[in-house]
């Protein structure tokens, strides 16, 4: 695998000027033969529905850097991002007119059933001259509409962040929101799963002038979308105001959060959590901005990625999987090297998101714990995943909702990086409908993967985390224990796979890895597969 770097490779760019936009087509503005994106997956929270969202506004110096690749690039130190568990969607953000999502930030926000909107903005007198022209009738309104909705279709993304940042001709204003209403309606015709959502910025009376809440100087645009993102210079005033004016579509306001703190709340950076906590209290959802602020301006990204989300962590609804089969090599999509099969298959450093598998998460609340990305070995890709824990710990990769029937196969690729101590994946089940019930039976079988130089308890299983208010759990474990199917090991990379009986009536709710010492141990690979009797489902 040798990521290409260049015009050879090819590279997506906004569009910059109307008639770019005007003049769009399929043929001429990419070709298809590095349009890969892939489609949106399905996930599954805890959490209900109606749980406020956390959107993601990548905003970084002025976009399009080594992400513009299509196959990628060779600076391995590029930008990533890995906390998709926590968000719902995320905006790729230019100061261009059309702000294109690269392929490989749809990739990998939609393996991991993440949204993915591009950016329509138009600012200050250039942007007013746009707007003039594109509302000044309704059949501009129609192709421009038309040719956004072409635009999102081809690169299988979902939406639009609409962002007018400039004056509107007051007799213009009621063009502007039909705009708005025709490319909501436009985008669920072609997508079902799409989003456009309004940018808090220009009033009804024409005027360039942010609210920082819901009020009757911007509803007319969130009334004909999906959604508002506030402006970040808000008080906790302006937040319960909102909340009334919302009423049910609460959850459709998108509070902005500057991380760079920019006359924003508590000064943001690593006091975002402050403003998201007061965000949540009030219902609403959040817009965070600039996340790339931990990359940008921070000696160490890795620990000061992990200090931010880790801090976000107890205000967002992680999601996981629901589908099989569920495969992950823990890859962010970066490497010093790229590994197939535990064997080194190119000593190149490359960097593409569109290789990222899928993430685990991240933000772990045990302090004797640590979750790493390793980059000096894998099994496949550029990374695998290193615990390192300091006592007995169990840590929790995914939440999940994933059913079977007759047999799961799980299989499990690792080596050691520290003493062997006993070491086992434990799959926690529960009812397979959704229910609000806290006192369901839980049932958790452990996968024994390595033993040690002790047995693991059948039944051991450290105290869980409750939710507030919850009843008592119960614990059955009156289930069939999982079996070893295999046991093998390839270029120093232990392999074991385990067969679980299907339990009736119950679905995979959650999967933990649990080590009985002090160690680390390297995860290379993950697999879950659903092997059924022929004839069945």
């Amino acid at each position: 695998m040798a990521p290409i770097e260049g015009s050879d490779a090819g590279e997506l760019r906004p569009l910059k000027t109307l008639d770019e936009l005007l003049e769009w087509t399929e043929q001429s503005h990419v070709n298809d033969e590095i349009v890969s994106e892939k489609e949106l997956f399905s996930r599954v929270s805890h959490h209900p529905p109606s749980h406020p969202k956390t959107l993601i506004c990548h905003d970084m110096m002025g976009g399009y850097l080594e992400d513009r690749f299509y196959k990628g690039s060779k600076k391995n130190d590029a930008y990533r991002f890995y906390h998709w568990s926590g968000i719902d969607t995320f905006v790729y953000f230019s100061h261009s007119l059309v702000t294109i999502p690269p392929v490989s930030w749809v990739n990998a926000a939609h393996q991991h059933g993440v949204k993915v909107l591009g950016t329509f903005i138009t600012e200050w007198n250039e942007g007013a001259d746009v707007c003039k022209r594109m509302l000044a009738d309704e059949a501009m309104i129609t192709t421009c509409v038309s040719q956004l909705v072409n635009i999102a279709r081809h690169h299988k993304f979902e939406g639009w962040l609409f962002n007018i940042e400039n004056k509107i001709d007051p007799e213009q204003v009621g063009q502007l929101i039909n705009f708005v209403k025709k490319l909501t309606l436009a985008m669920k015709e072609s997508c079902p799963d799409a989003l456009v959502i309004w940018y808090d910025s220009v009033t009804i009376e024409g005027k360039l002038l942010w609210q920082n809440e819901l009020n009757n100087l911007n509803r007319a645009f969130f009334d004909v979308c999906d959604g508002i993102f506030l402006n970040y210079t808000w008080t906790e005033d302006h937040l319960r105001r909102t909340q009334e004016a919302a009423g049910e579509r609460a959850g459709q306001v998108y509070v902005g959060l500057d991380m760079f703190g920019r006359n924003f709340y508590e000064g943001g950076k690593f006091n975002t959590y402050k403003a998201l906590e007061v965000v949540r209290a009030n219902k609403l959802s959040a817009a965070i901005f600039a996340q790339g602020w931990t990359y940008e301006t921070q000696d160490n990204f890795v620990e000061a990625e992990k200090k931010m989300w880790k801090s976000l962590a107890p205000y967002l609804a992680h999601h996981g999987p629901c589908f099989l089969p569920f495969m992950t090599s823990f890859c962010q999509g970066f490497g010093e090297k790229y590994f197939l099969q535990g064997k080194i298959d190119s000593n190149d450093p490359w960097h593409n998101l569109s290789k990222q598998q899928y993430q685990p998460l991240w933000s772990q609340e045990e302090e004797s714990a640590t979750l790493n990305i390793v980059t000096s070995e894998a099994f496949t890709g550029g990374g695998c995943l290193g615990l390192t824990t300091v006592s007995p710990t169990t840590v929790r990769l995914f939440v999940c909702g994933i059913s079977w029937k007759v047999e799961l196969i799980v299989t499990v690729c690792y080596k050691w990086s520290g003493p062997a101590v006993p070491f086992s994946l434990v799959l926690q089940l529960g009812p397979s409908t959704s229910t609000n019930d806290a006192s369901e039976i839980k049932r958790f079988l452990t996968l024994k993967c390595e033993t040690g130089s002790k047995l693991l308890e059948d039944n051991a299983y450290p105290k869980r985390r409750r939710i507030s208010g919850s009843k008592k759990e119960k614990i059955d474990n009156s289930v069939c224990e999982p079996m070893v199917v295999t046991d093998t090991e390839k270029n120093g990379w232990k392999i074991r796979s385990f067969s679980v009986k299907e339990v009736e009536g119950n679905e995979l709710k959650q999967i933990d890895v649990k080590l009985e010492g002090e160690s680390t141990v390297l995860i290379g690979k993950l697999d879950i597969i659903n092997r059924c009797i022929k004839g069945l489902v």
